[in-house]
């Protein structure tokens, strides 16, 4: 069951994109459940106590707390796994969303083929996100689930699993492990892979993770990463469309 969550003030609005939501996931035979939440404030009081929906349209000109406001407490609290997808009449906003990660932003009025596309899309980001990192110590195989790493760092013949819950390591080669990540992992260096789903700012020197990590990128990867990023923020983020 895919549980989508929409947070809007406008009840109309909301309606219709319940109606339109449930149309799409039908196309897609995809199950889900809904909840809608029409302010800031009592999505958060929930989310205190109920688990975040897998996708959330949240509408960004919200009353006393505004969609940001809600996206920077479910972003604060360590959660980067639900999708946020903004809606608003206004475009300008969208560049400033970055560093919530959003799913998408998209402008009002919202139609049918946005909202497939984005459940479609999300549904699909989700399966990656259940694919494992299998590694050797001995003759133990170990799997670490891949969205809980943030990054590899390799150290002569280590390799160290940099992930949520702290690190892991065994010895092979880091263009080996290269070959065998999702879509989403970025070789910035021949020391270091990354999960662009836990980069928090980057320039064309530097990365810095969620962790506070500065990570160094190699000059012979620079333009490659740079390119990469910027794909894969394209994917996240579709901007006027």
């Amino acid at each position: 069951m895919y549980k989508i969550g929409i947070c809007d003030d406008d009840k109309v609005f909301c309606a219709g994109l319940e109606e339109t939501v449930y149309s799409a996931a039908k196309e897609l035979n995809q199950k889900i459940e809904t909840e809608v939440w029409y302010s800031g404030e009592s999505i958060m009081r929930d989310l205190e106590k109920l688990p975040c929906p897998d996708i959330l349209f949240l509408d960004i000109e919200l009353y006393e707390k505004s969609g940001i406001d809600v996206g920077k407490y479910i972003r604060n609290g360590d959660d980067y796994t639900t999708h946020i997808v903004y809606v608003s009449s206004k475009q300008e906003y969208a560049m400033q969303l970055f560093r919530l990660q959003p799913l998408d932003f998209l402008i009002k009025p919202v139609s049918k083929e946005q909202v497939k596309e984005v459940l479609e899309r999300s549904m699909k980001q989700r399966m990656q996100s259940r694919a494992l990192f299998e590694y050797q110590k001995g003759s133990v195989y170990y799997q670490v689930p891949c969205r809980d790493i943030l990054y590899f760092m390799s150290n002569d013949k280590k390799v160290n699993i940099i992930t949520k819950d702290g690190i892991v390591g065994f010895y092979g080669k880091l263009k080996d492990v290269a070959d065998r990540l999702p879509a989403g992992f970025l070789m910035i260096h021949q020391s270091y892979i990354i999960n662009s789903d836990y980069v928090a700012e980057y320039t064309y020197e530097n990365v810095k993770m969620q962790d506070g990590t500065l990570l160094n990128i190699s000059k012979p990867y620079r333009k490659i990463v740079r390119g990469r990023i910027t794909e894969l923020e394209k994917e996240r983020l579709h901007v006027g469309r």
